[in-house]
């Protein structure tokens, strides 16, 4: 089962994701796929090049069900994202239920095992993919738009979603398969550090557990729990369907309807959202790891994606991302780099930053990224640090929509959030920004005191930061962060 962070990304996405989330990237294991590094803002040419949008196309259908679609005839290609509100915040009582159920999608269908239906999708050539996270489950589906070839993928896709098999075989591999992500996950010091920075944010709801539950609940699991999630999350009301590609307006709204009425019926479920106070006062932990460096994280409670200071946020988040880069990385060489997310959500959502660094510089780093931070509230960004993002995401605009994936993924964020239709829509709030605007964000959302800290490594003699080993750089003289 693929993670969201798995998702094919190029370099046109990474840039796309800086305008929805403005934040970096998290390294983690699941992110599959070397990324390339983006020009340095001083070698991108001063002149903003005009663009020409595409048109975004949207309906709804009987069930309710939200579809949006670009017409793109540059390649001969399909590419359809249906997204249910059925991720790990809907598992109730049983932890792991919703990745179970997702997982079971590749098992086969009630029609074919696992081994026909990939064999018929490998015969069609067609792309799948899936992901899970606290708010939702989502399937790819990339194909050649020549009838002989969508027309039977749209089959099997339909019936994959549509009939699935359940079996008592499948059920134990998928068992088996989530047995071992939550080992991995109990091993991993970013995973750890993670899970314990949402205890403290968020103690006693859903987002506190694993995506994938735990050993004792996936092994409560069984059919009836399986098929009766099935029938109240993969609704048609529950679902929002994206398409780009080679389809008239006409052959896209038939392809979402034939999808959307071979779904259950059903309402559409009940978000599940309790935004938590901040923290007044953070706190710092450590768990001890035999390791020879310290993975060190910090977060706050941020804000959802639909929040009107959203976009403030996400931009001053971005901008102080930079400023511990330049701080820790550049100036003083104690991380390969430190990375910044604000993860899309419709409920809570942390701000982390994490680093990895000696474990003799932990402590002196944790203190200098605070006050940072605190005089980051104070003073804001500077004219300059908002100008460079703004000339920067002017000029890569055009990437937003360089690809049918890049189309697709844009526009399930736009269909998620009740955005405007218009891919610019982001950039332009973001050009309407002020630095006033950004400090008095930030500084209604979060406290210099607020952070919760986490250390994973060995305790070990602690020093002082290095001393600044080159002169300051402007944000235009520097690479911004690696972005997706």
């Amino acid at each position: 089962m693929n993670k969201p962070h798995a998702i094919a990304a190029s370099r046109a996405l990474r840039v796309a994701t800086l305008l929805f989330t403005l934040a970096c990237v998290c390294v983690q294991a699941r992110a599959q796929e070397p990324q390339a590094r983006l020009q340095s803002l001083l070698e991108l040419s001063t002149a903003v090049p005009a663009t020409r949008l595409p048109t975004i196309k949207a309906w709804k259908l009987s069930q309710n069900t939200k579809v949006l679609f670009v017409e793109s005839h540059t390649l001969p290609m399909i590419d359809v994202q249906i997204t249910f509100a059925a991720g790990s915040n809907q598992d109730g009582d049983t932890p792991g239920l919703a990745a179970t159920v997702l997982s079971l999608f590749n098992e086969g269908s009630t029609l074919k095992d696992a081994n026909a239906l990939a064999k018929g999708f490998d015969s069609l050539g067609v792309d799948l993919g899936n992901g899970i996270d606290k708010e939702r489950s989502f399937f790819t589906l990339r194909s050649l738009s020549a009838p002989h070839i969508r027309e039977p993928a749209m089959q099997l896709f339909t019936e994959m979603l549509a009939q699935p098999g359940f079996t008592v075989e499948g059920q134990r591999r998928v068992k088996n398969e989530l047995f071992t992500k939550l080992k991995i996950n109990h091993e991993d010091p970013h995973a750890l550090a993670r899970m314990q920075i949402y205890n403290e944010l968020y103690p006693g709801q859903p987002y506190t557990r694993s995506d994938f539950g735990s050993v004792e609940s996936l092994e409560r699991i069984d059919e009836s729990h399986l098929r009766a999630f099935y029938r109240r999350a993969y609704t048609a009301a529950n679902a929002q369907i994206v398409i780009v590609g080679d389809l008239t307006l006409q052959q896209a709204q038939s392809l979402s309807r034939s999808l959307a009425n071979a779904l259950p019926a059903g309402p559409a479920l009940a978000e599940r959202h309790s935004v938590p106070a901040p923290l007044p006062h953070g706190k710092t932990l450590h768990i001890e790891d035999e390791a020879t460096h310290t993975v060190l994280m910090l977060a706050q409670n941020a804000l959802p994606n639909q929040h009107p200071d959203g976009v403030a946020i996400r931009a001053g988040h971005i901008i102080f991302s930079h400023i511990l880069n330049r701080q820790l990385r550049e100036e003083r060489s104690i991380t390969y780099g430190v990375l910044s997310q604000i993860p899309h959500a419709q409920g809570p959502t942390p701000w982390i930053i994490s680093l990895n660094t000696p474990s003799r510089y932990s402590q002196s780093a944790l203190v200098h990224i605070k006050a940072l931070f605190a005089q980051y509230l104070q003073d804001g960004p500077s004219e300059t640090e908002l100008d460079d993002i703004k000339q920067f995401l002017m000029r890569a605009l055009p990437q937003l929509t360089a690809s049918n994936l890049d189309m697709r993924n844009e526009l399930s964020i736009i269909n998620r959030f009740n955005q405007p239709l218009a891919f610019n829509y982001k950039i332009q709030q973001i050009q309407a920004l002020t630095s006033e605007q950004i400090k008095a964000a930030m500084n209604r959302h979060f406290t210099a005191d607020g952070w919760v800290g986490v250390t994973v490594g060995p305790s070990v003699a602690q020093l002082p930061l290095p001393k600044v080993m080159v002169p300051e750089t402007t944000m235009a003289q520097s690479c911004m962060p690696a972005i997706r």
